[in-house]
């Protein structure tokens, strides 16, 4: 198993098991099948998934049942995208900032 861990990939919902909260999901970027859990899916309120919709996952290798890698953000919509100025070398996911400006008349 590579250790190398690829980034945002494309791919389907192969099988969802709503009532237990965990599916397969497949893309052609990987040899193997990906086990994912609902919570893993980047979104507010009730999480569910349908096989055979279009979805975009990070992963990382593990061992979970007979699976070689697990996502751990999932995406059924375009996911995030860092700020243009994020200079943040970590590697630890996607980079995400905000600024408020607040401005009162005297």
């Amino acid at each position: 198993m590579s250790k190398e861990t690829p980034g945002v990939l494309v791919g389907r919902v192969l099988t969802w098991h709503g009532e237990e909260g965990w599916g397969v999901l497949t893309s052609p970027a990987l040899p193997h099948e990906v086990w994912a859990h609902y919570s893993a899916i980047q979104c507010e309120g009730f999480r569910e998934l349908t096989a055979g919709q279009r979805v975009l996952f990070s992963v990382e290798p593990a061992e979970q049942d007979q699976f070689r890698w697990r996502a751990v953000r999932l995406w059924t919509d375009d996911p995030p995208q860092p700020a243009a100025d994020d200079d943040d070398d970590r590697g630890d996911g996607l980079g995400l900032s905000s600024d408020l400006d607040i401005t009162f008349d005297s």
